[in-house]
């Protein structure tokens, strides 16, 4: 839902059914839910952005793509994952066992799960064609962004540091 711009599709199984020559029979309708506002959804997809600029996911800028997401392990390393997006695909990793074992010392989402993450996405990007003009997050028209630690952040206007003035 966050780069849907808050609103939040129901899953459902079945897409299309057609007969043998093609014809439509059937087709699954996406019902949608308002399920966060758009700029707060904005924000969560700018933080999500950190992980991926200067997080636990850095290895993915590699892309050179407008990527936001965040990375997972569970204790002792028995589960890795990484889910990240797009603003028109999301994607979800996950490595384990059919057990709660350890997968390694080393083996946490940015290391287990992130460069499968990024193999699918550098296929996906290709397959797009469109990789001089990549889609960007649009932020809603109340979102302000001010410098923290010397990196843009954004804010629903009202709620940055100094209050409402985004010139402070």
């Amino acid at each position: 839902m966050f780069p849907n711009k808050g609103v939040r599709p129901k899953p459902f199984m079945i897409q299309t059914v057609t007969d043998r020559e093609g014809n439509l029979l059937e087709e699954g309708r996406v019902d949608v839910v308002n399920a966060i506002r758009a700029d707060t959804a904005f924000v969560m997809t700018s933080l999500l952005q950190g992980v991926v600029q200067r997080g636990t996911a850095a290895a993915a800028r590699a892309l050179d793509w407008p990527l936001a997401g965040k990375t997972g392990t569970v204790d002792d390393n028995t589960d890795a994952w990484f889910i990240g997006f797009d603003p028109d695909i999301t994607v979800g990793v996950w490595t384990g066992l059919d057990e709660k074992k350890t997968l390694g010392a080393n083996q946490t989402g940015a290391h287990a799960a992130l460069p499968i993450w990024m193999d699918f996405m550098k296929s996906y990007i290709a397959i797009r064609g469109d990789a001089g003009n990549p889609p960007q997050f649009q932020p809603p028209g109340n979102i302000v962004f001010l410098p923290v630690d010397a990196v843009n952040e954004a804010f629903i206007a009202g709620t940055q540091p100094g209050g409402l003035d985004p010139e402070r």
